[in-house]
């Protein structure tokens, strides 16, 4: 017997919505347990520090993500020594937009932190100024200047960098650490606030030495005390830091030892551990001379900060115990290493002389949901009961430098107007272990998955497009009725090879029955591959390039990562283009104009600017007619989107009046009652026209030969002058 399905009937007219989506939360379980932060977008290469956000008098997190240049901010639960936060998205909005790198700290000793940022190569300083009620931030420098002798000069910090603003000479005011803009050496710039005005709320500086601690930072190397002046320096080591040098170091610099001098901590590019360089001098005269490569471990630990792509440690107070800690995260701008990368060390010490000891990788990274490096969502009902799952591509989980790309499945535990999700399976169908490309050693990274059903044999298949610019078929071989299985069926399919990153997505675009391919490509455009086959056998033998003439292009980079997603609304198809920058594009004039030029109606859709490379889901997953979205980041997590549009009170529904259906749900024949004229289209729910038939009042559709689901019905007029879509059952 067939499953019947619940039953909901909308009358969908765009015209009558003003559109609106807003960030929303949902249940997602794991492991039988709630995620209890779901939608934070992902945490892959992060930069901590303390501050109370709430004024509750306990420490919270605030979290500047790098990937996508994003603000994250975590309450801390509770006055105890918990680890348990709840991510608190209205305080983010409070901080103005930041990028490259940022740490706050309380530079004028008003006990409120402030924000130290990139901005263009200089230091760009926001003065905290908030009251009990609200937080709040402006500008008090966009460079911090120094006295370099015979100049003053803005402080120059490359954005590859993080630098320490920390009290070096222990007088009460911040100082400036940092690698020059060549590398290699360290700058010390003092704060002549205390000693020019006898307290620490000016930022005035001036350069002590070009070459603190007399040290030199190679390539996993240290050059010990043999430091010499900027301007007499032995030429032949520049040149070899510069050719052969790395391009970003982190900082954090604090008294280890506890004998009132500052030692520092430096991650690389070059490295993939913390070295701790100890001070032999003093707080006036820094001097290292040896290096511990496996920091923490010789500190209290047994285990070091593994971090395969770019290291860089943050001195905060995480369990509310007075006493800061060692917080460990890649500082990457392009792929982290997984969901797995933040570690913490708790200080069981003091601040003057800490002990980190190991107590995990996945410091608030286990309180979100999270698929490692980039996130990709599409939708399927991969089990047959009605409701919508989610498939989340992704370009994969790093071991080393090594991506393992997979398929997650979420599985909808909720209802068809209140979803829920159950995360049941992070690798679906074991495409981890499937070598897409022998060519390769390793696994292809970067699968991103549409559905539909390819061969009209009732199910939907799956393609896949992947880092190295190919489509991958894979059939929907299980039962009628049966959770999908998808098993390899073409390599390569059709020889289709766009260069490099290809996004497809599976769509009717000229409305002839079969399901053709849009697909995205690296650099922003669109290829379009028509399926010139038949219902049973599709064949992708030609590619249109330039789509469309859609080109989303990052102005800052090469790239634009284009990640399309097609529908139909309003009785035309539109597009919606996630991009490198974030920005959702949204086109239109797309039916019967596939060899023009799309209409472009938004470059920031609906302003669900988060982060970076974003792909988009824009379905009905509350049962109300009205799209929602999910949509995956870069930094490998999700938001949630609902569409809360109310209908205006001079709504023209047109049709709506006049046409009826029934029975709804049918399993054989739907009668259809007009009092116009019609041309009806029934399509799969992945925009797959099935039927198009010409109905007046009182006819009939056979929909026998459809498979148990819910489709979409349209009905236009024959002067195209209304239009009016319908939900129906076939059960």
């Amino acid at each position: 017997m067939k499953k019947m399905l619940i039953f909901y009937l909308t009358f969908i007219s765009l015209s009558s919505f003003s559109q609106h989506l807003k960030r929303a939360e949902l249940s997602i379980l794991e492991n039988g347990a709630i995620i209890q932060n779901p939608f934070t977008g992902g945490l892959s290469s992060s930069q901590l520090s303390n501050i109370d956000f709430n004024n509750d008098g306990i420490n919270d997190v605030f979290v500047f993500e790098r990937i996508g240049d994003r603000t994250l901010t975590f309450i801390k639960n509770s006055n105890g020594s918990d680890l348990n936060y709840t991510y608190s998205k209205e305080y983010s909005s409070s901080f103005p937009k930041l990028e490259k790198w940022a740490l706050l700290l309380d530079f004028n000793c008003d006990g409120k932190e402030d924000i130290f940022t990139y901005n263009d190569s200089y230091v760009r300083v926001y003065k905290n100024t908030s009251d009990d009620n609200s937080l709040s931030f402006e500008v008090e420098t966009n460079a911090l200047i120094s006295d370099l002798g015979p100049i003053q000069s803005a402080i120059i910090i490359s954005e590859v960098d993080i630098p320490s603003f920390v009290d070096v000479d222990f007088d009460g005011d911040i100082d400036v650490l940092t690698f020059k803009q060549s590398g290699g050496y360290v700058e010390y710039h003092q704060n002549q606030s205390q000693e020019l005005y006898g307290n620490c709320d000016s930022l005035i500086f001036e350069l002590k030495t070009d070459c603190w601690g007399k040290f030199f930072e190679g390539l996993n190397e240290y050059d010990f005390n043999s430091c010499q002046s900027q301007t007499t320096i032995d030429q032949p080591i520049i040149e070899s830091r510069s050719s052969g040098g790395h391009s970003g170091s982190s900082t954090l610099t604090l008294d280890i030892d506890g004998d009132n001098d500052m030692d520092i901590i430096l991650g690389d590019v070059s490295f993939n551990n913390l070295n701790l360089l100890i001070n032999t001098g003093d707080s006036e005269d820094a001097l290292m001379t040896s290096v511990n490569q496996d920091f923490p471990i010789g500190n209290g630990s047994n285990v070091s900060a593994e971090i395969e792509s770019f290291p860089a440690a943050f001195h905060l107070d995480v369990n509310n115990d007075g006493i800061r800690d060692l917080v460990v995260s890649p500082n990457t701008n392009n792929n982290a290493e997984d969901f797995e990368s933040i570690y913490l060390f708790l200080n069981s010490g003091t601040d003057n002389a800490p002990v980190f000891e190991f107590e995990k990788t996945n410091f608030l990274q286990e309180l979100i949901l999270d698929f490692g490096t980039a996130a990709y969502p599409s939708m399927i009902d991969y089990n047959n009961d009605g409701l919508k799952d989610l498939i989340i591509g992704n370009y994969g989980y790093h071991a080393g430098n090594n991506p393992s790309s997979q398929l997650a499945l979420l599985r909808n535990i909720g209802s068809e107007t209140e979803p829920n999700f159950e995360l049941i399976d992070r690798d679906f169908g074991n495409l981890s272990a499937i070598n897409l490309d022998t060519s390769l050693v390793t696994s292809v990274a970067g699968l991103t998955p549409t559905f539909g059903d390819l061969d009209n044999d009732g199910d939907v298949d799956l393609i896949i497009g992947d880092g190295t610019g190919k489509i991958h078929y894979f059939k929907n071989t299980a039962a009628i009725g049966s959770d999908a299985q998808f098993e390899l069926e073409n390599v390569n399919f059709f020889s289709i090879d766009i260069g490099q990153h290809s996004a497809p997505f599976l769509f009717d675009m000229n409305e002839d029955g079969l399901l053709d391919l849009v697909i995205g490509r690296v650099d922003g455009s669109i290829t379009y591959a028509q399926n010139n086959g038949t219902e049973t056998n599709p064949v992708f033998n030609s590619l249109l390039e330039d789509f469309g003439d859609i080109y989303v292009n990052n102005d800052e980079s090469l790239y634009g990562f284009s990640i399309p997603f097609v529908f139909v609304e309003d009785g035309e198809i539109q597009m919606l283009i996630g991009s490198e920058s974030g920005q959702i594009y949204h086109y239109n004039n797309i039916s019967g104009n596939l060899s023009g030029t799309f209409n472009l109606l938004s470059d920031n859709f609906q302003n669900t600017q988060e982060g970076k490379n974003v792909a988009c889901l824009y379905e009905d997953f509350t049962g109300d007619g009205r799209r929602d979205m999910f949509f995956g980041m870069q930094s490998g997590g999700l938001f949630y989107y609902i569409n809360d549009s109310t209908v205006s009170s001079n709504t023209t529904y047109g049709l709506s009046n006049v046409i009826d259906i029934y029975p709804n749900p049918s399993n054989d024949i739907i009668n259809i009652k007009s009092e116009e004229d019609a041309i009806a289209k029934i399509y799969s729910i992945h925009g797959q026209l099935l039927i198009n038939k010409r109905v007046s009042n009182n006819s009939q559709i056979d929909i026998s030969h459809l498979q148990p689901a819910y489709y979409f019905i349209s009905f236009k007029t024959l002067d195209n002058s209304k239009i009016i879509w319908k939900k129906i059952i076939v059960q």
